[in-house]
């Protein structure tokens, strides 16, 4: 259960997962003053909706840069692709392969750029 910490007016003002010294009193997962807080600081202006897209965007994201920095990894020789589990190992080899194939066709296609690397 979360703790929150709380105004001179007792309205909450932080929530943590894990007790601090001003976030002390732990409340329930249904209770009506944190959900409020919640709600009141988790609206930018985005709905659930939007922030899904925006989540899921940013993964895609996030999964290229991923994938970037463990080639790098490799390619430095700080580990190898086989310290990796199986099922990773063939996610990053399918996920070179078909960059490879992309990067190819390059030469081919390059007037269109949706079919161009990153």
């Amino acid at each position: 259960m979360p703790y929150v910490a709380r105004d001179d007016q007792g309205l909450i003002i932080d929530v943590q997962e894990r007790e601090t010294e001003s976030a002390y009193e732990q409340v329930g997962l249904d209770d009506p003053e944190l959900i409020s807080y919640l709600n009141a600081n988790l609206d930018d202006g985005l709905g659930r909706e939007e922030i899904r897209a925006e989540l899921e965007a940013s993964d895609r994201e996030l999964i290229r840069v991923i994938e970037d920095v463990v080639t790098v990894l490799i390619d430095k020789r700080v580990f190898m692709l086989t310290d990796l589990p199986a099922a990773a190992q063939q996610k990053l080899a399918r996920r070179y392969n078909l960059r490879s194939k992309l990067s190819d066709l390059g030469g081919i296609i390059s007037d269109h750029e949706e079919f161009m690397l990153p």
